[in-house]
């Protein structure tokens, strides 16, 4: 299987290879192949059921991102991810999958190696009203949202201040790869994300903060997502 290629996509070698019994791997390939075509990922899946050819032609290639080896109805992964979204510093992450796979179990165990392995790199932000100044760090950011004519930032502490800055204004001081407009008068912060809804309609954030996400939200969220995965941005909206 194959996708890499037109509507809006650009060639991205993101090689996955999978090993096991022929139907088990036929349901985990078209559970994939849902997900990454709606994270816009371009991909290759190889299936293979012997083992040796297994070991021997993929397990050890650099070029792989993902392996997910089903044996006795269990269901292990070992993901390549580039801890700091340049593609210079890589590592492995595994775990396991139940069966049947969904799309809700592979974004959540997505979500969670992300969250265990990355940490929002990008520095501070100074934030400024009449009262105080205060040099805020992007990993303390969960949301910041809009209020009559201020906005105000709610951090990972429950805190919050308020600045007069516009939302727009913010952004552009902010990284907009992973801080996310999921809705109007909503902004993000990618890393600080806990937990999405089944129909993507509502992030939960680390402090339990429940945010609405727009339609719009929802493909700013997987841009970031595929980002995350690949060290590359799939998009070009």
């Amino acid at each position: 299987m194959q996708y890499n290629k037109d509507k809006g996509m650009i060639n991205l070698s993101n090689k996955i290879a999978l090993h096991g019994p022929t139907k088990k791997l036929t349901q985990i390939e078209d559970i994939l192949t849902k997900f990454l075509k709606k994270s816009n990922i371009s991909f290759k899946i190889h299936c293979v059921s012997d083992s040796e050819q297994f070991l021997r032609e993929f397990l050890f290639k650099d070029d792989y991102k993902l392996f997910i080896i089903c044996e006795k109805g269990n269901v292990s992964y070992l993901l390549k991810i580039y801890n700091n979204f340049d593609r210079k510093t890589a590592r492995y992450a595994h775990g396991k999958l139940e069966l049947p796979l969904t799309q809700k179990e592979l974004r959540n165990q997505m979500l969670k190696i992300l969250k265990s392995s990355h940490l929002c790199p990008y520095g501070v932000y100074a934030a400024k009203n009449a009262k105080m100044s205060r040099l805020i760090q992007h990993s303390d950011i969960e949301c910041i949202y809009k209020e009559k004519n201020k906005s105000i930032f709610y951090l990972r502490s429950g805190e919050t201040m308020e600045v007069p800055d516009s939302l727009s204004g913010i952004l552009t001081e902010l990284d907009a790869n992973y801080f996310i407009k999921c809705s109007k008068g909503y902004i993000v912060n990618f890393f600080n994300i806990e937990q999405v809804s089944d129909d993507y309609k509502t992030l939960t954030m680390k402090s339990g903060v429940e945010i609405p996400m727009s339609r719009n939200g929802q493909k700013e969220f997987f841009k970031s997502l595929s980002l995350s995965i690949t060290g590359v941005n799939a998009f070009n909206y």
